[in-house]
């Protein structure tokens, strides 16, 4: 049997408490090995709550966070699961979003994985061997549900998935 960790990736939730999001959200929390959020939580008492919820939490800042969360969190992370490297941004540098992916994989050339938000849009693409990741925006908004990314890590590979926040299961 392979050791399996699990990761609750998380972006773009745009709230002032967690309680704001869809209430699924708080037991894939509890049961992730990891939750890693991608920025823009909007206020520290989020970023709090999450730490308070989770197992392991990593996170960055992002473009529309309070200053609070900015002097908290660093604008980009990096672990190492199972042998794969990881980094986790919200792509403060700014820019046009087309070629976004490419960008990322020249600016973290050694990362096995590489999460992001930002975009609001969900995306799971492989680039020369590395799994281009962001779970789109984490709280519903007209038609578009809340959505999540979930990540299955072993030393032999990666599998991830993007779903809605309420369809959402840990493989």
């Amino acid at each position: 049997m392979t050791d399996s960790t699990y990761i609750l990736v998380l972006a773009d939730t745009h709230v002032a408490t967690l309680e704001l999001l869809p209430q699924r959200l708080h037991q894939l929390i509890k049961d992730a090995d990891y939750v890693v959020h991608c920025g823009d939580f909007t206020e520290l008492r989020v970023v709090e709550d999450l730490r308070s919820l989770a197992k392991h939490f990593i996170g960055v800042y992002g473009n529309t966070d309070a200053p609070e969360v900015k002097e908290l969190l660093p604008a980009e992370a990096f672990i190492e699961i199972h042998g794969k490297k990881i980094a986790v941004t919200h792509p403060y540098f700014g820019g046009p979003p087309w070629r976004l992916e490419e960008e990322l994989a020249e600016r973290y050339p050694i990362a096995d994985i590489i999460l992001f938000g930002h975009t609001h849009d969900a995306c799971s693409v492989h680039k020369n061997g590395v799994l281009l990741f962001n779970p789109g925006q984490g709280y519903p908004m007209f038609i578009t549900q809340a959505s999540v990314g979930i990540l299955k890590v072993t030393a032999e590979g990666v599998e991830g998935r993007i779903s809605s926040v309420d369809n959402a299961v840990l493989f």
